[in-house]
């Protein structure tokens, strides 16, 4: 049914969780995380796995966005799994300041705001993906319900 270079949110949507990760990892190569000379290698560890899934979840996103599906409704399945899987990496961002001893930053580039910076990212990137879901979910059921009319006559 639907593809990739066929519909602007669905494009959008690729290109968001895209530009996601590889943000993220741009953002994390430096002094902050994976040249914090603080952190533990166990800290180095999970911050190099939280690199790898946010880039393997957005790769994941973009292929069920753009992978040809038989029907209208797998077009719609694969859309929401879109979704989900492109919206984990920022919802556990936005939930890893809940762990103990957590917080936004170190504290020597703590800015003492309740959400830093990278969390209004997370929450950007959530709204924008799942806005980009609702618009094209509404082409999807806009073009079966053409097809149905098509069908019938």
């Amino acid at each position: 049914m639907s593809h990739l270079r066929d519909s602007i949110p669905r494009s959008l949507m690729a290109a968001n969780n895209l530009l996601f990760s590889g943000l993220v990892f741009v953002k994390s190569w430096n002094e902050t995380h994976v040249f914090n000379p603080r952190w533990p290698a166990h800290a180095r560890f999970h911050n190099g796995q939280s690199l790898s899934f946010g880039a393997m979840a957005s790769l994941t996103a973009t292929w069920l966005l753009h992978r040809r599906t038989p029907t209208a409704d797998a077009a719609q399945d694969s859309l929401l799994l879109a979704a989900i899987v492109g919206s984990m990496t920022a919802a556990s961002g936005i939930t890893a300041v809940f762990y103990p001893g957590s917080w936004w930053a170190e504290p020597e580039w703590d800015n003492g705001k309740m959400m830093g910076p990278q969390g209004w990212v997370f929450v950007g990137q959530l709204v924008l993906n799942w806005a980009l879901f609702a618009l094209e979910k509404l082409r999807l059921q806009a073009e079966a319900e053409k097809a149905e009319k098509a069908k019938k006559n």
